[in-house]
């Protein structure tokens, strides 16, 4: 009798793990079936509609204030200014600036932030340069950052520092004029021809000298003096730069990430500092500012969507050189002859 209660018992259990199974393989088989990219692409046009509404019925309800709206939140949403930093990277500071995020990823900074401060800051560079006021810029990160900020500097006439931040540039501007006197004399040897009256070794060591001063003063050779505003790409990047502006109370107009600390910044503006797309579009716009008070034409400001063109990134090229180190291959050792034995 025994034996066959243990047997049933048996067949019971197996009929129930059996029954498990079974259920357990529709469920794989529906999460082998969804579609994240279909649905990732559906949430994020609903929320990206969404945050244009909420935008767009801010500025409309405000106008009799004067604030207006720069630019879409569809064109910052393209490029990735919405892209905070990662959840352990963030400064707690920048709560106000920024969704809650309850996960580890990327936090989510909040567009109708960025175009309210975006707004205030274009309002107060175009206002200085109108007073006679000189704007300096400051982006010292990547190549791409470097170049823009040349660019845009020299299109609103401006002084900008696109290499390193040499110690004491506002804060000691005495000793930093007299290497840019000693940098425009030079130069204005080179110009006149006056430089061949010099020896030939002479030559090429002023020659090497101009080269090696105009690498960091290149961009503030016309300034006599310190500027009425500092514009900087990243605070965290340029800390030098904006410690120097606060010492000498400069205000400081910067684009920030989640990881900046905003009460060392005057204008801050919420962005992704890591997007080039996104420094390019803003950058822009506040260049657009001072063009706006010197009647020069503006590349952004007043333009439709359509008309904006965003820089292209370039993706990497995966490099494969790695593969052929002897770390990571494994050398085939030519088969030895074996002697057959008799």
């Amino acid at each position: 009798m025994t034996n066959t209660k243990d047997e049933s018992v048996l067949t019971k259990t197996a009929k129930a793990k059996t029954e498990v199974k079974k259920t357990k393989k529709p469920i794989k088989a529906a999460s082998e079936n969804k579609k994240p990219n279909a649905n990732s692409s559906k949430d994020f046009f609903v929320t990206q509609k969404s945050i244009e509404s909420k935008i767009n019925s801010f500025f409309e309800s405000n106008k009799e204030a004067g604030i207006r709206k720069l630019i879409s939140a569809s064109k910052l949403m393209e490029s990735g200014c919405h892209i905070g930093m990662s959840a352990k990277w963030w400064n707690p500071k920048m709560r106000p600036f920024i969704y809650p995020s309850k996960s580890g990823l990327n936090q989510v900074i909040d567009l109708l932030k960025t175009t309210i401060f975006l707004d205030r800051a274009y309002n107060f560079l175009r206002d200085i340069t109108r007073d006679g006021g000189r704007i300096l810029f400051v982006g010292t990160k990547g190549e791409f950052t470097k170049n823009l900020v040349k660019n845009e500097a020299t299109r609103s006439k401006s002084f900008y520092i696109n290499q390193r931040w040499l110690g004491g540039t506002l804060t000691n501007f005495k000793t930093i004029s007299k290497s840019i006197d000693k940098l425009n004399n030079l130069i204005s040897l080179q110009m006149s021809g006056e430089i061949k009256r010099y020896s030939k070794k002479e030559q090429l060591m002023m020659s090497k000298e101009v080269e090696k001063m105009s690498k960091f003063l290149n961009g503030i050779r016309t300034m006599r003096g310190l500027p009425q505003a500092i514009v900087v790409c990243d605070p965290v990047v340029e800390h030098n730069a904006v410690e120097e502006a606060r010492k000498l109370r400069i205000p400081v107009v910067a684009i920030a990430n989640t990881n900046a600390n905003p009460e060392l910044v005057d204008f801050i503006i919420p962005a992704n500092t890591t997007s080039i797309r996104t420094v390019y579009l803003i950058l822009t716009i506040l260049n657009d500012a001072i063009c706006e008070a010197l009647n020069e034409p503006q590349l952004i400001v007043g333009k439709s969507d359509e008309e904006i063109v965003l820089p292209e990134v370039a993706k990497r090229k995966q490099d494969q050189s790695f593969i052929s180190h002897k770390k990571f291959t494994r050398e085939v050792k030519p088969a030895t002859p074996t002697t057959e034995t008799k």
